[in-house]
Parts: C-alpha cells; structure tokens; sequence
C-alpha cells in the first residue's frame, strides 16, 4: 500500500491538524516506511514458530447460569424502609442542629 500526501492531508483535515508543508512531507514519508515494515512483517513465514504466550491449559469455565436481577421485582422488597411509593432514608445528623443555635450572635465576654 502506497501513503500519498493527500492522503496524509485528508486525515490531518479531519483530524483538525494544522501541519506545515515540511510537516505533511515528513509525515507522508514516517507513515510510508510503517507501512513497508508491516508488509515485510506480513511476508514472514511463522509457520515452525510456535506461538509466544499461549494459554498451553485453558482455565475451567464456570458454570453460565442466569440469575435473576433484583431490580426487576417490586423495589419496595429490597428497600430498608419504603412509604407512599418512596424510599425512605435516615435523616442526616448534620440536618439536625438547633437553627436557634445558628442564628444567635456570637457571646461576646471580653469586658
């Protein structure tokens, strides 16, 4: 396969690259000698290679059963606590502080 500078110019298009003409010209040329290598790579035989990192025994497969999703029963049966159609949840202790306590000026008893 032959990489043609428009080629090169298509995909920088695409890509929204801005690339100078020196850039296009070097990047015509990178991308030419990768392919040359790949079809160098393609023409080897490996036919008396025996494959690197193969699995030589396969792990025993678990057994394929279909459980049932807890999300396709009525919600109110994996609720802690359901009212009206809602879950219902502990009031957060943050929510708890007395307003008088927020509203109140500060006690000033530096005289």
């Amino acid at each position: 396969m032959k990489i043609r500078r428009s080629d090169v110019e298509r995909v920088s298009e695409l890509a929204r690259l801005e690339l100078s003409p020196e850039e296009l010209e070097s990047l015509t040329h990178d991308l030419q000698l990768i392919l040359e290598h790949f079809d160098a790579l393609r023409d080897l035989d490996l036919s008396d290679v025996a494959p690197v990192g193969a699995a030589e025994c396969l792990a025993p497969l678990r057994e394929d059963r279909v459980d049932t999703d807890p999300l396709e029963g009525p919600l109110e049966a994996i609720a802690p606590d359901w009212r009206e159609g809602f879950f219902v949840l502990p009031r957060l202790p943050a929510l708890d502080v007395d307003l008088a306590e927020e509203t109140a000026p500060p006690d000033d008893h530096s005289s």
